[in-house]
């Protein structure tokens, strides 16, 4: 009985408060525990029962077609059919002889360079004789046929040209193939012509004669010399005209037409036929120009060209008269000039009037031909104040 009221005296006090602390940390840890299972459990869907969520994939937004009216779409539609045109064929070229024109330089002008056309234009016009061509007669020449440039560039495939540019097109072609400035130098002349070398002292006219052409002709075959001022109704260009060339240049000249003459079989039976005898033409008076005027001291001098040459008895006789007292003057020379004496000059105080011409004199036996046209000029009184 000690021993229990001993033991019940030891819980009294302090320890009492000690054991009381004990059991009330015991309590409090059941208790945080029970609450901690208890969230755990509050938390876990599955334990509470509930489903589970599940994520769901993310739509990805396409295009959106905004409605409209619809689109028209091209569709390539066939090209008209061009009509067919007819084709024109040029017309041939037609020219009236003028003053001082030759065949061959009208040949020239129609854009031929190539003087093989010359038999079928003499035959087209029924010509026996290029030479005697008649002032107004109309010559019928056959156009060139256009020569493509061997260095033009093609046009490219399907190209559409229209008929003007077509014909400006052909048309420049054809100009190039007879241009004779083309920068392409022909190696040979063409036929029909051939190479004169200017020589000393030699003029245009000289050179003329000797080819027995006129101006025109010449300005033809050289379009790059220059023929200044010259008048080409006249054979030889007329007083004014002036072609400036040098020594040792080449100028293109008609040449020559050989003639073949067949060596005939002798029958024993054959008729002489005469030779022809060489015609000459007439001198062209060439200066001064009609109604010149000179004053007392001035020279005047009488030019003219030939067409031919003198025979050893043959000279030019010229012949001045002054057609107001009726005075006539005659001289002779081989030069194609002839300078008028001072002594034939007027000594009184008006001016006189005087006429000349030139002709072909046959010294042999005295006879006149082949005189050119007259020319006047007006010759001041030395007695007349100037």
């Amino acid at each position: 009985m000690g021993e229990t009221d001993l033991a019940e005296e030891s819980l009294r006090g302090p320890g009492r408060i000690l054991s009381a602390v004990l059991i009330l940390c015991i309590i409090i840890g059941l208790l945080g525990t029970s609450l901690a299972v208890f969230s755990m459990r509050a938390g876990d869907p599955a334990a509470a029962g509930e489903p589970i969520p599940t994520l769901k994939p993310t739509r990805i937004a396409g295009p959106t077609v905004t409605p409209g009216p619809p689109t028209a779409s091209f569709t390539p539609s066939p090209r008209p059919t061009m009509p067919p045109t007819d084709t024109l064929t040029p017309s041939p070229c037609l020219r009236k002889v003028a003053a001082g024109d030759s065949l061959i330089g009208i040949i020239t002008r129609c854009g031929h360079q190539n003087l093989d056309i010359l038999p079928t234009v003499m035959k087209l016009n029924a010509i026996a004789d290029e030479a005697l061509i008649q002032i107004g007669q109309e010559i019928i020449v056959p156009l060139p046929s256009p020569t493509l440039d061997p260095a033009a560039t093609a046009a490219p495939a399907g190209a559409e040209i229209g008929s003007a540019s077509a014909n400006s097109l052909s048309e420049g072609l054809a100009l190039q193939a007879f241009d004779p400035l083309s920068p392409t130098e022909t190696p040979t002349l063409l036929p029909g012509l051939m190479w004169h070398i200017v020589q000393p002292a030699e003029n245009m006219i000289l050179i003329a004669v000797k080819y027995e052409t006129t101006a025109k002709a010449l300005s033809d075959l050289n379009p790059e010399i220059d023929f200044s001022l010259c008048d080409f109704s006249a054979a030889y260009g007329g007083p004014e005209c002036t072609v400036q060339l040098r020594q040792d240049q080449r100028i293109r000249v008609p040449a020559p037409t050989p003639t073949v003459t067949p060596i005939p079989t002798a029958s024993g039976s054959e008729t002489p036929t005469p030779l022809p005898t060489a015609t000459f033409n007439a001198p062209i008076a060439q200066s001064p120009p009609s109604e010149a005027f000179f004053a007392p001291t001035e020279q005047v001098t009488l030019r003219w060209v030939a067409t031919g040459r003198l025979s050893p008895a043959d000279v030019y006789q010229i012949t001045l008269t002054d057609t107001d007292t009726g005075a006539s003057y005659t001289a002779e020379t081989r030069e194609l000039f002839f300078i008028v004496p001072d002594v034939l000059q007027p000594r009184d105080a008006v001016s006189h009037h005087y006429s000349w011409r030139v002709s072909v004199l046959d010294t042999s036996n005295g006879r006149v031909s082949h005189s050119s046209s007259e020319r006047s000029f007006v010759w001041q009184g030395a007695g007349q104040s100037s």
